[in-house]
């Protein structure tokens, strides 16, 4: 008999077509800040970027309503760009204040992106001697490799952070919150 899962969290990934990443990896490495706080607004009005925020926001919103109900939808709040190992977005964190977040990889051939348990303390007991192959059950994080054109996105909560890589990885990241569908 197959096991029932009871909690659960998910990502979604998308390989996007028609967008146009050459672009993008140009304003990125212009306009970037490594290592420092980022500015969050200029992506969301920036034509360059205008295809790319409806599907994201569209793509939010799909993973939003599998979840709940339609009297919310996620309305894209910040987004920003990362070049390379950046070092905040190389150690886990969250998006506090935030509901889903999305990550599009305009350019990336070796990059990763992790996410840990949300549930560390169901892992407390298991010794390493206990594990065949692991699974959603027994596993302590999740890598999600990523390739040009992919989009991953997850709950604002899950902890995650970027991978160590050997080619140059650009990524634009995504905030969305929640709001009452006045419809």
């Amino acid at each position: 008999k197959e096991m029932k899962n009871i909690f659960s969290t998910g990502i979604d990934v998308y390989n996007l077509k028609d967008i146009d990443n050459e672009k993008m990896v140009e304003y990125a490495e212009q306009y970037s800040l490594r290592g420092k706080e980022k500015e969050t607004a200029d992506i969301l009005k920036n034509d360059l970027f205008s295809k790319l925020n409806n599907v994201v926001e569209e793509k939010m919103n799909v993973m939003f309503n599998k979840i709940y109900n339609d009297k919310y939808y996620i309305k894209l709040d910040q987004a920003w760009a990362n070049v390379d190992a950046d070092p905040l977005i190389c150690v886990p964190h969250t998006h506090k204040g935030h509901f889903i977040v999305a990550v599009y990889y305009p350019l990336s051939t070796d990059g990763a992106i992790s996410f840990l348990n949300p549930m560390p303390n169901l892992l407390a007991h298991q010794d390493l001697k206990m594990i065949g192959d692991y699974n959603e059950y027994n596993s302590d994080f999740y890598t999600q490799y990523v390739k040009t054109g992919d989009l991953v996105v997850f709950n604002a909560m899950l902890h995650h952070f970027a991978g160590i890589l050997k080619d140059k990885r650009i990524s634009i990241a995504y905030n969305g919150v929640v709001l009452p569908n006045d419809k």
